[in-house]
């Protein structure tokens, strides 16, 4: 199962990187992934911040690796929107290092969010509506996630109003809507929200709102719709209905009704991205939250 350049932020002291990049001094590591590591930049003349993400060296001469990640650089460029993280340039170094200018961004994983605080519903409904808004423009244009979790999900040191911004981050393993088979090609994604037709290499946009639907559940509940051994995933996802999240917590039906209709086991009976989007925008209005910032 593959995850392709999956990054996770560091939660220990790793080797420093210490060089140049252009314009960009290279020093702080931010994050680590299976074939690339992701560093803090600093614009020498500016001071302004970037997040690199570099590929090992031992991974310079592999075509797809080195594919893959420039792949990221042309994905996430096919649309611009506030939730979606900005990669601004595809590079090589001198001696032939491939790496990606991103935004810089400050903040926290969802899955560390969510494990650290106990986040109240209209925390999870604002929070999924903005993920949903963000993922409705990248199919807009074509694009499909592809792995919709916690760790692709930051949650940003700043507000829009009384809840915090959040950017859809990670787009390693993405691919276009109308991309032709590739018979070299792992399947990919997460397998505790992975849809029932990416367990067979088919994904689509509605694999996105399965995805979706998947974390919906596990934020407002406490427990993933399914667990087990990854026979016993695929099986449960193609065959076995969850139970009512609101059998697990209290919540408005109109919450239970999207996270429902999203893990519909037909794509074609899920909604669309764009209609989650407006649903859970919806339903925002219902909640005054506890606290206005996350701390």
């Amino acid at each position: 199962m593959s995850r392709g350049n999956t990054v996770v932020p560091l939660t220990r002291p790793q080797k420093r990187r210490q060089g140049r990049f252009g314009e960009f001094d290279v020093a702080v590591p931010l994050a680590r992934g299976g074939t690339a590591g992701v560093y803090l930049g600093t614009n020498t003349e500016t001071g302004g911040r970037v997040a690199l993400k570099v590929l090992d060296p031992q991974f310079a001469g592999c075509a797809d690796v080195v594919e893959r990640l420039y792949a990221e650089h042309e994905l996430a460029s096919r649309t611009r929107h506030p939730g979606l993280l900005e990669i601004r340039e595809a590079r090589e170094t001198a001696d032939g290092l491939p790496y990606l200018v991103m935004e810089y961004l400050e903040g926290e994983a969802l899955g560390a969010l969510s494990e650290r605080v106990d986040l109240e519903l209209g925390m999870i409904v604002a929070i999924t509506a903005q993920v949903a808004s963000a993922l409705a423009a990248l199919h807009a244009v074509g694009v499909i996630h592809c792995d919709v979790k916690h760790d692709n999900v930051l949650v940003l040191d700043e507000q829009i109003g009384a809840w915090p911004r959040v950017k859809v981050i990670d787009f390693g393993v993405s691919r276009l809507v109308d991309a032709p088979p590739d018979p070299r090609a792992t399947i990919a994604g997460t397998p505790w929200c992975m849809a029932p037709e990416q367990w067979t290499g088919t994904p689509s946009t509605a694999s996105d709102v399965y995805a979706l639907g998947c974390l919906l559940y596990e934020l407002t509940t406490g427990a993933p719709p399914f667990d087990g051994s990854l026979p016993e995933l695929m099986f449960a996802h193609m065959e076995q209905r969850p139970a009512r999240p609101s059998w697990l917590r209290f919540m408005p039906i109109q919450l239970e009704r999207v996270i429902l209709r999203s893990l519909a086991k037909d794509p074609a009976d899920r909604p669309t991205m764009a209609e989650v989007a407006t649903e859970l925008g919806d339903l925002m209005d219902v909640y005054t939250p506890a606290v206005t910032k996350c701390a």
